[in-house]
């Protein structure tokens, strides 16, 4: 007959294994990586439409689209394996910002063309 401790360990070692899988599997979110890349093409849209409307100039259209173009990198770099929760709230910091800066340049009233 096995003493408890022979048998504790498999089953010790089993659940430090499903622990260990639990975390790995709820850091990878399909479906955060598809919010975050539609408020991406969204923001997109919008400096897109502020820009034709001539509610910005296009230097600070040309500004917030490099910004996008960043954030579209560093969202492709984090996505790799999925995104944890700490990168979406970086990704989405970084998309508030330049939705911030949209808000901004359209309320400035310059519209210089330069």
């Amino acid at each position: 007959m096995k003493s408890p401790a022979s048998l504790a360990a498999p089953i010790l070692l089993a659940l430090l294994a499903a622990g260990l899988a639990a975390p790995a599997q709820a850091a990878w979110t399909p479906i955060r990586a598809d919010t975050v890349r539609d408020s991406i093409n969204a923001l997109d849209a919008d400096i897109d439409r502020a820009d034709s409307n001539d509610t910005i100039s296009e230097r600070e259209a040309a500004d917030l689209r490099s910004r996008l173009r960043g954030l579209r990198g560093e969202f492709q770099r984090m996505n790799g394996n999925g995104l944890t929760r700490p990168e979406v709230r970086v990704l989405q910091n970084r998309s508030n910002y330049i939705r911030s800066r949209l808000r901004m340049e359209r309320v400035d009233w310059d519209r210089r063309a330069g």
